[in-house]
């Protein structure tokens, strides 16, 4: 399985790892299976660290990826194609980034990782989510 990580995920696995479900856990400790982060979390991470919204335990969005580099993430490319047909998946969630990941992680056929329940609202429509 390939997984996607939504973007509070990747900052707790890389942060707060105690906040990570135990399937989450288990879904990032499986080396056989490749995990992924999107460029599109790393623009949610600077903004949010840009509005003041965002603790990153001292950490600049700069030295997260950093780190982030040092870890078994992978970026997973954010192909043009992907962003030009977002418009396809129906508006069920409110937040633009997790719109984006959501369809990221369809179009790919990516699994995502994520505590968000309101993504669940997506199976129905190709999504593919661990809690």
């Amino acid at each position: 399985m390939t997984y996607l990580a939504d973007t509070h995920i990747l900052i707790w696995a890389q942060n707060s790892p105690g906040k990570l479900s135990p399937t989450i856990k288990d879904c990032l400790d499986d080396r056989s299976e490749m995990c992924y982060f999107s460029p599109v979390s790393l623009w949610e991470i600077a903004i949010k660290y840009g509005l003041g919204r965002l603790n990153l335990n001292g950490h600049t969005p700069e030295e997260f990826l950093e780190e982030l580099d040092k870890s078994f993430f992978d970026c997973l490319p954010l192909d043009n194609s992907v962003i030009a047909s977002s418009h396809k998946l129906p508006r069920l969630h409110g937040d633009p980034f997790d719109r984006l990941l959501i369809w990221q992680a369809i179009s790919s056929g990516c699994t995502l990782l994520s505590a968000d329940k309101a993504t669940d609202a997506y199976v129905a429509h190709g999504l593919s989510v661990v809690h």
